[in-house]
């Protein structure tokens, strides 16, 4: 009887490199927004197309550039999370202002 062994991948979430710089998900990123692209190629009045293509691929090149401040995500993934963050949710801490509440509770004095 012969055991078939499978090997699970220790990141389920790793992407594929095609080379150095360019992914499996870049490639489809740059298909499919090609197809939509040339698709839409025909609305476009014919003295316009050359800048349209121009915005198609300075569009294309926005959504694969990589963030300096967070290398892991796309800048369309950075764009978007930084657009629908709740704002609500993250305050300031300011770090002299709790020093002084720490040294004032445990001296028992108060500045008030």
């Amino acid at each position: 009887m012969i055991l078939l062994q499978y090997k699970i991948p220790s990141e389920i979430g790793s992407e594929l490199k095609i080379n150095r710089l360019f992914y499996l998900t870049d490639l489809l990123v740059v298909l499919i927004l090609g197809g939509i692209g040339f698709t839409f190629r025909y609305v476009v009045h014919s003295s316009f197309v050359w800048y349209y293509a121009i915005f198609w691929i300075v569009l294309m090149v926005a959504w694969l550039i990589r963030p300096k401040t967070n290398p892991k995500l796309r800048m369309a993934k950075a764009l978007f999370l930084a657009v629908t963050r709740d704002r609500v949710t993250y305050c300031a801490i300011d770090k002299k202002e709790n020093e002084y509440s720490k040294d004032e509770e445990l001296r028992g004095e108060d500045f008030t």
